[in-house]
């Protein structure tokens, strides 16, 4: 079994090239899998940036309905030198040629998703001719999403055809209803596919959701004239956070969730930041939002330039939505003896639904049982917890 040549890194953590082995032995056309339509508003445009920065009430325990109105949150944070706990480690996705991208929990539901590049061999709804190749699925930003219990098990998976390259994700609940959120409408630059809209649907074991045919889905463009739009979910205090590059920089918006997820004329942000400069040169992975905090994953897999010996490379950073100031920045070393090690995500979930102390900042490692290259591309989820005020 051999590797395909390694590629090189950009500051989105677009190094999953490497990544891609050939596809098991064996492996044949998907089964019995079916289009999955999904009813739902068409995007709108989008006008408009406002910023606050007052107090909500302190000392609540219980996760208010949503952010306070036209401002961001007044939270508690993670104190980021605290050492991080495993949910899970090493375990298996639907595929595992192709290395994790993000994460979300609903820990309502006791559940973990997990997105990654639809691995070679696989053949899909609407595939033509060369499309079950890595390369094709890369440019074109197919994504297979895994559907684990909070043990790592698996539950399910559906596919994401024409979505991004799944640099983060988001879960939406509300009572028994939930919805994934992702990017999608994805346009190649490099080896990969980018995302430029938003999109939210539910999860359906077996689905395929093709952003070209699927009907109804609820699309959303939350700001004009930006492209590499990704998304995470606060279940906190009900925030949706967009990272977006607009004029070659990366920026990140911060939305109420009870706005975005109803199709309007325009979307207002409560707050809009720049990624921090602490950032440049880094390989970026994840990001994910807590109240009044922004919180971002650096950093690349284990290699020659980058060796275990060391405990990696990996950075996380909090910065201030209310100041946009980068407040920590700390090399973790969380999980430092796995093998591979890439930091893939993160998300941020109530381990006690609607307590707000048991918040848990969780950042995830593309891992493998060994530190052969052909090794399997397993899933492993550490968090912080214990929120500080």
């Amino acid at each position: 079994m051999t590797n395909r040549p390694h590629a090189d890194y950009s500051n989105d953590g677009a190094s999953d090239a490497e990544c891609q082995l050939p596809a098991p032995s064996g492996q044949g056309p998907m089964s019995r899998r079916r289009l999955f339509r999904i009813g739902g508003a068409a995007a709108a445009a989008v006008s408009g940036i406002a910023f606050g920065a007052t107090a909500a009430p302190a000392g609540a325990t219980a996760a208010p309905a949503s952010a306070v109105r036209g401002q961001p949150p007044v939270s508690s944070w993670f104190d980021l030198d605290e050492p991080g706990s495993p949910l899970f480690v090493n375990q298996r996705l639907r595929d595992f040629r192709t290395i994790m991208q993000s994460f979300a929990v609903d820990s309502v539901g006791g559940h973990v998703y997990v997105v990654q590049v639809t691995q070679a061999g696989t053949s899909l709804p609407g595939d033509e001719p060369g499309d079950e190749e890595y390369a094709r699925r890369a440019a074109r930003g197919d994504l297979t999403m895994t559907k684990l219990d909070m043990a790592g098990n698996k539950l399910g998976h559906m596919y994401l055809k024409r979505f991004g390259h799944g640099v983060a994700i988001g879960v939406e609940r509300s009572g028994d209803s939930v919805h994934l959120w992702t990017e999608i409408d994805a346009v190649t630059e490099g080896a990969n596919g980018w995302g430029t809209r938003l999109v939210r649907f539910p999860f359906e074991d077996g689905g395929v959701i093709d952003a070209d045919v699927t009907p109804g889905l609820q699309r959303r463009e939350l700001l004009p004239g930006v492209d590499r739009t990704t998304v995470n979910v606060d279940p906190a205090y009900n925030t949706l956070v967009m990272r977006y590059r607009r004029d070659g920089g990366f920026r990140y918006a911060l939305f109420r969730l009870s706005h975005v997820r109803q199709a309007r004329p325009s979307y207002t942000p409560i707050a809009d930041v720049a990624q921090p400069d602490e950032l440049i040169g880094t390989v970026f992975q994840g990001f994910a939002s807590f109240g009044q905090y922004l919180y971002l994953l650096d950093g690349q897999i284990y290699s020659d330039s980058n060796p275990p010996e060391e405990k990696g490379n990996v950075h996380l950073t909090r910065v201030n939505w209310h100041t946009g100031e980068t407040e920590q920045r700390v090399h973790t070393i969380d999980g430092h003896e796995l093998h591979r090690r890439e930091p893939e995500g993160m998300g941020v979930w109530l381990d006690e639904p609607g307590d707000l102390g048991s918040a848990r900042l969780g950042f995830a490692f593309g891992t493998s049982l060994s530190a052969d290259p052909a090794e399997d591309r397993l899933c492993t989820i550490f968090y912080k917890d214990s929120p500080r005020r």
